[in-house]
């Protein structure tokens, strides 16, 4: 976006000042590219098909291929990397472990952290 501003200097004169923070447009300003260790010249900083702004909003790392949204749509919680497993019994965190989803993706416990999650299972011998 620009902006003309008046500059008061000895004649006056109009100057045009670029405010545009996400030249790349990735949905995130440079300063969060920075930030959250991404590029600020490549809207998909980690090559993974998915651009930077997308990928922090899903709070995954925009700079880690292996970290991004989940193709089923699942919204991931902000604490996902917070968590430390204590153990299995009630009240405790349970550890994090790792499940396919019918679109062959790996999603984990801990991705959801913010949920109350049901896990189902069916097992053929």
């Amino acid at each position: 976006m620009r902006l003309l501003l008046p500059l008061l200097f000895a004649g006056g004169c109009v100057a045009q000042v670029d405010i545009d923070d996400d030249p790349d447009g990735d949905g995130l300003a440079d300063v969060d590219d920075v930030r959250l260790g991404a590029d600020p010249g490549n809207p998909d900083s980690d090559g993974d098909g998915y651009l930077d702004g997308a990928e922090a909003a899903a709070y995954a790392n925009p700079a880690d291929a292996a970290d991004h949204p989940l193709e089923g749509g699942w919204a991931m919680g902000a604490c996902r990397n917070d968590l430390e497993g204590e153990g299995n019994a009630v009240g405790q965190i349970a550890q994090n472990f790792g499940l396919m989803d019918q679109f062959g993706e790996t999603v984990h416990l801990h991705d959801f952290c913010d949920k109350i999650v049901f896990v189902t299972f069916a097992a053929f011998w």
